[in-house]
């Protein structure tokens, strides 16, 4: 438990990745974290896109610089249409990814910039091309590598976020 703690505590958004992919392995583990959330319908799909091409015409239609950070795959998080709590359990598992990333000396960085892309009507052959079916929202995706550079705390974090009642 102490060490998971740790491991929680260690996580951080990585905006610098070496091109190195990841292994199979690595990719595997990190799949297993999130179909193990708990989750009733499992209203997920996710697209592993590590294809450079692919990765390059994405980026080029966000209209960003470097959308991704550099990192060499990310996994586009896409949710059920008419599931009870499709967004909140996709979302879940995304982040049980991102937990077990840690644990794999990995990085990541939830991207938000696709969500919007993989959802336009325009956009189709995209999701053709991840194969996604029918039927499914992509609620975003999350960018994974092994971080370049070791990413420090923000300087502050908003602590003034809860309330109490009892």
């Amino acid at each position: 438990m102490e060490q998971n703690q740790e491991l929680l505590k260690k996580r951080r958004r990585t905006f610098h990745y070496r091109k190195e992919q990841i292994s199979d392995a690595q990719l595997h583990d990190l799949e297993a974290y999130g179909i193990s959330v708990q989750s009733e319908e499992q209203p997920w799909f996710f697209a592993v896109i590590q294809n450079q091409e692919i990765l390059n015409r994405m980026a080029e239609m966000t209209g960003l610089d470097d959308p991704f950070y550099g990192a060499p795959t990310l996994i586009a998080a896409f949710a059920k249409d008419n599931a009870v709590s499709a967004v909140v359990d996709t979302a879940f598992a995304l982040s049980s990814m991102m937990n077990a990333a840690v644990n794999e000396g990995l990085g990541t960085c939830m991207i938000g910039s696709l969500k919007d892309l993989l959802n336009h009507p325009e956009h189709m052959d995209l999701r053709n091309l991840c194969r996604v079916p029918d039927g499914y929202t992509c609620i975003g995706s999350i960018a994974i590598g092994f971080p370049d550079e070791e990413e420090d705390l923000p300087d502050h974090q908003n602590t003034d976020v809860f309330s109490y009642i009892r």
